[in-house]
């Protein structure tokens, strides 16, 4: 069978969260604008790749060619434009991640929910052709797949501080580091950036097992219904 390119069809978004990916999607745009012209290139590139993100759902309608990959359903990607809007906008763009000491949490724990949730689903049409997925395989994949984007996460912020010099995994001095009190991390550096690339991964972790969790007991619900 040839290939084939779609035409995107955004007919089949729900005009509510549609609405809100052009909000999202206008947003990453201007803020890699405000980076790129006030020189804060890091930001500036973030701010264009999750705006690529925003377009996940539509590459895969459109490049699908007849897979799997179309069945994701379109709040696979509203989700996604949530945790870009509120950690890029609200996050970095407002400091918040400076300002409140439980945010960065508050943000892993999102963002592993979120790719468990997707996950669950995921796993599901990846195998329809060969019958009904159990639910255990689902949580599984759901789990293991939030795990992994939190992983996939920590290499970008290591590639950043190594190739960029950043401190996005606050192993130096710097400003971001500045608010930690040493002594309860050895007087090292070194072990505060463990800490924290550690304590990212378990907040993953914990929204992963929630997600996975929430994903058993909605699908229960809906085959009971």
């Amino acid at each position: 069978m040839a290939y084939k390119v779609k035409k995107d069809p955004i007919d089949k978004i729900p005009k509510a969260q549609f609405i809100f990916w052009l909000i999202v999607r206008a947003s990453m745009i201007i803020c890699a604008a405000y980076s790129f012209i006030n020189g804060d290139v890091v930001m500036g590139f973030e701010s264009v790749f999750c705006f690529i993100f925003t377009h996940l759902w539509d590459m895969f309608q459109v490049f699908g060619n007849g897979s799997f990959i179309e069945e994701v359903p379109p709040l696979s990607q509203t989700m996604l434009n949530i945790i870009i809007f509120v950690g890029i906008v609200i996050g970095s763009y407002f400091g918040l991640f400076d300002r409140l000491w439980w945010f960065d949490n508050a943000m892993h724990i999102l963002s592993g929910f979120v790719c468990a949730v997707f996950g669950y689903d995921f796993a599901c049409i990846i195998q329809r052709k060969k019958g009904q997925c159990a639910a255990t395989l689902a949580a599984i994949f759901s789990l293991m797949f939030a795990l992994s984007i939190a992983v996939g996460w920590e290499f970008y912020e290591f590639a950043m501080d190594t190739l960029h010099g950043t401190n996005l995994q606050l192993a130096k001095f710097g400003e971001e580091t500045a608010m930690f009190d040493m002594s309860k991390y050895n007087n090292e550096y070194g072990y505060l950036g463990l800490v924290d690339t550690m304590t990212d991964m378990i907040m993953n972790a914990i929204g992963g097992v929630v997600g996975m969790i929430f994903m058993i007991v909605l699908r229960n619900r809906k085959k009971k219904g």
